[in-house]
């Protein structure tokens, strides 16, 4: 590595979120009157949090149980995919990439076993819901791509085509709805692949075995690298720092399920 690459390297973390709040945090730790503790303590939690190597730390127990491929199972009754947000006003495409890996996986699954796919989200208000959003990137597909997706209101055995259910607007009514849908068939006791990203399944598949289904964990989008800590993994860095998050608010909803008996 050259020197110019290293500097400007080193300059950019530190003048980018999240690296400039450790920086600033820790400038005001050692020029302030007053709450040297508390500034130097945000210096602490920024870095940790938007440290690689801490990411990974927090996302390991969560995402390593699903890192085997799906198996086979000739009784499932379906496949549901999770919704995981959608970007209103968007022209084309319009699924955040979480959503994608989660919908193109969920698709490999359905098409490859043959079976109906679930996907579950809904929306606040009159904007787009995520469902409307799936199925126009759906939509989209078939019509540049020419791929076949066969659209149905009913969930049908052994047979590959595509359902929404489009009210739920959290995890907790993903698997309450969706379970509604599946008992509206006759299905009582539904078997399916539950697809999710790897981070948030935990809490998902407890969801689901609450409702009363018999669920195949199948991750995808997983956050953790499996590549050799580097120099730059100790340095405050924004994807870092989401992941942070993420794993910290999957921890948050296992505790309320936890504190809800569920």
């Amino acid at each position: 590595m050259s020197i110019v690459y290293i500097v400007s390297k080193l300059f950019t973390y530190l003048i980018l979120p999240p690296g400039v709040f450790v920086l600033l945090f820790f400038l005001a730790a050692f020029h302030a009157k007053k709450f040297k503790e508390f500034f130097l303590f945000c210096a602490f939690c920024f870095y940790l949090l938007s440290n690689t190597i801490v990411a990974n730390f927090l996302l390991r127990p969560l995402e390593k149980p699903y890192e085997k491929d799906f198996s086979r199972n000739l009784q499932a009754n379906a496949v549901v995919v999770l919704g995981g947000g959608n970007i209103i006003g968007s022209k084309n495409l319009s699924l955040t990439s979480d959503t994608y890996k989660r919908v193109m996986y969920g698709l490999m699954i359905a098409k490859s076993q043959n079976l109906p796919l679930v996907f579950s989200g809904g929306g606040l208000g009159n904007q787009e819901s995520e469902s409307a959003s799936f199925l126009r990137c759906l939509r989209e597909m078939k019509k540049n791509l020419a791929f076949d997706f066969t659209f149905s209101k009913k969930i049908e055995k052994r047979k590959f085509s595509i359902l929404t259910e489009d009210k739920s607007i959290d995890s907790f009514q993903n698997a309450k709805f969706t379970k509604a849908k599946f008992s509206k068939m006759g299905i009582k006791k539904p078997i399916v692949y539950l697809v999710t990203s790897a981070y948030h399944m935990r809490r998902a598949v407890e969801l689901y075995r609450h409702f009363g289904f018999k669920v195949i964990p199948s991750a995808t989008d997983f956050k953790i690298s499996k590549k050799e800590t580097i120099f730059w993994d100790y340095f405050p860095q924004m994807d870092a720092f989401y992941h942070s998050y993420e794993a910290l608010h999957e921890y948050a909803g296992l505790l309320s399920l936890k504190l809800r008996d569920l």
